[in-house]
């Protein structure tokens, strides 16, 4: 979901957590259940970006996938 805001900047949901600011580990690597806090969105859910950048430039990121 990408959200357009007044100051030019674009909300984005997080890729790696799906907006909800954590995530599980897969089981084989850690051979428990757990789950981490997102990094990517500092726990959030979301970031923001500037209005600058390109929609290529966001899928090369690994931000946005699709066309």
């Amino acid at each position: 979901m990408v959200k357009k805001m007044a100051n030019k900047k674009v909300k984005i949901i997080c890729p790696t957590c799906k907006g909800n600011g954590f995530y599980r580990v897969p089981y084989h690597l850690t051979h428990e259940e757990t789950i981490a806090q997102c990094d990517d969105c500092d726990r959030q859910g979301h970031f923001f970006i500037d209005d600058d950048y390109k929609p290529e430039d966001l899928r090369k990121k690994g931000i946005i996938w699709l066309k």
